[in-house]
C-alpha cells in the first residue's frame, strides 16, 4: 500500500455538535482521500456502540475506539481491552461515594447512570443523542453493567471530581485519568491512549509515524497529534491541543477537514 494513514477524532473533529451532522465537505473529502489510495480511520474517545448511521456509512477503513482500547480493521475487531469486572464495580462505587454521572462505556451498550440532561452539558447532549438514534444500545442504569472499557464522568463541583480521582488512585488497578475539562473526565485503562491506537495501525500496515496526519479538537487528542507525523488541530480545538499541533486548520463548521486534506494534498 502506498497511500497514507490519516486518522480523525469524531466530536467537533468530523462531527459537528452544533449542527448534529457531519459537513458535506468531509464525507466528500474523506471518500476523495481514499480513492487517492489513503486509509482513513475513526480514532475516538467514544465506544463501539456509540456512532450514528451517518458516520458507520461513510465507509471507514476501521474504528479505533475507546482511547486505544478497542481496534477494529475492515469491520474486524483487532485489539480489545476492557475494564476486569471487579475494578469496574468498586469505580462505580467510588464515583457514586462522589457524586459524580456519567456513561460506563463499551462496544456493544452504553450503560449511562440516568437520565439527568441539567447534570452538565455534555451529559446532557450524549443522552439526547442516544434519544435521537435509539438504535444505538444503551441503558439509563448502571445496574448490570458488564463488557466497558471505560467511564466518561461529570462532576458539578471540581472538588467532587478531585475526591473521586483521589479514590481511583489508591487502588491498586492502576487508571488513566484524562481531562477534558475540570468538571469532564474519561477514567481507563493506564498505557492506552490515541496515540497507542495510531501506532498500532501504523504496525500493522507496515507503515512509518512519517506517514500518518492525525485530526482532533480536544486535550484527549493530544497523544495521537504528537503521535502522528502530521498533527493537525480544527480551529474549534482547544488551546491546548493547538499548541501541540503542527498546523491549525478552519473550524469543524468551516469545512476544516477538507480544506486540511487538500492542504496536505492528500485529496
Amino acid at each position: 500500500m502506498n497511500g497514507k494513514l490519516i486518522f480523525l477524532d469524531v466530536d467537533d473533529t468530523l462531527f459537528s455538535n452544533t449542527t448534529s451532522s457531519v459537513p458535506p465537505s468531509a464525507i466528500q473529502g474523506i471518500q476523495q482521500a481514499q480513492k487517492n489510495g489513503h486509509k482513513v480511520f475513526i480514532n475516538t474517545g467514544r465506544p463501539f456502540s456509540y456512532f450514528e448511521k451517518e458516520i458507520t456509512e461513510i465507509g471507514f477503513d476501521g474504528f479505533l475506539c475507546s482511547n486505544g482500547l478497542d481496534l477494529r480493521i475492515d469491520g474486524q475487531p483487532v485489539f480489545y481491552k476492557g475494564l476486569p469486572a471487579e475494578v469496574g464495580k468498586e469505580m462505580e462505587q467510588l464515583a457514586v461515594k462522589n457524586h459524580i454521572k456519567g456513561s460506563l462505556q463499551g462496544h456493544d451498550c452504553l450503560y449511562f447512570y440516568d437520565h439527568d440532561i441539567d447534570f452538565h452539558p455534555h451529559y446532557g447532549y450524549m443522552i439526547e443523542c442516544y434519544d435521537r438514534n435509539p438504535y444505538m444500545k444503551h441503558t439509563f442504569s448502571w445496574d448490570g453493567a458488564k463488557n466497558y472499557e471505560k467511564l466518561s464522568c461529570f462532576s458539578k463541583t471540581i472538588e467532587d471530581m478531585q475526591n473521586f480521582i483521589k479514590d481511583l488512585e489508591q487502588m491498586d488497578f492502576k487508571f488513566d485519568c484524562v481531562r477534558i475539562s475540570d468538571l469532564h473526565y474519561e477514567m481507563l485503562t493506564a498505557g492506552y491512549h490515541k496515540g497507542t491506537a495510531l501506532e498500532y495501525i501504523a504496525k500493522h500496515y507496515d507503515k512509518t509515524i512519517e506517514e500518518c496526519y492525525a485530526f482532533g479538537d480536544s486535550n484527549n487528542d493530544t497523544e495521537m497529534l504528537e503521535t502522528a507525523k502530521y498533527g493537525i488541530a480544527m480551529g474549534n480545538a482547544c488551546d491546548e491541543l493547538k499548541a501541540a499541533a503542527d498546523y491549525i486548520t478552519t473550524s469543524v463548521d468551516e469545512d476544516g477537514l477538507y480544506n486540511a486534506l487538500k492542504h496536505f494534498e492528500l485529496i
